[in-house]
């Protein structure tokens, strides 16, 4: 893996789905492109879950994408996730194998919510793509427009935009969310 490029609208909306729930671990599906060279574009992310991990709406969820990756032409380039507590940078086995199990070369973004503020002044992700079925590799990544992206999304916070933001559980529970 040689670059992974994110796009503004994807950073803003992953940290948008931290921010609506702080208290719950977070996890979502990043959409993209992967050519040949290794070079990978993320370039929209779909906000999946706000509480435990249940297989069966992630099955629903990969049913549904692969359906709309195919009319966009995009496909799932891997997944992000933030803990739900502060200080946590632990990886979540669960959705590391989610990935692998699931997804041919997966990057997985890893919010750091030690980093996450309403003032930040840098990009509060981590990115790891996958060495092994066992063993992930801390990777670097870009975001587009870095600094006005960072600014961007905490204006979206600020203005409290995240209040809109549905997630795919949220869609479950009521379906006119989406």
């Amino acid at each position: 893996m040689e670059k992974i490029n994110i796009s503004s609208i994807s950073y803003c909306k992953i940290i948008l789905h931290a921010f609506k729930y702080p208290h719950c671990q977070i996890k979502g599906v990043l959409l993209g492109k992967n050519n040949s060279e290794g070079f990978i574009e993320v370039l929209d992310v779909i906000p999946a879950l706000h509480s435990a991990l249940v297989v069966p709406p992630i099955e629903i969820l990969f049913i549904h994408l692969d359906v709309y990756c195919r009319e966009r032409q995009l496909e799932i380039v891997g997944l992000y996730y933030a803990n739900n507590v502060f200080m946590n940078n632990s990886f979540d086995e669960q959705w590391m194998k989610i990935a692998s199990d699931k997804l041919l070369n997966p990057i997985i973004l890893q919010l750091e919510n030690s980093k996450l503020s309403l003032n930040a002044v840098s990009p509060c992700l981590r990115a790891y793509c996958q060495e092994s079925s066992q063993k992930w590799k801390e990777i670097n990544y870009f975001v587009e427009n870095s600094d006005e992206t960072v600014s961007l999304a905490s204006l979206a916070v600020q203005n409290k935009l995240h209040k809109n933001l549905a997630d795919f559980e949220n869609h479950l529970d009521e379906p006119k969310c989406l």
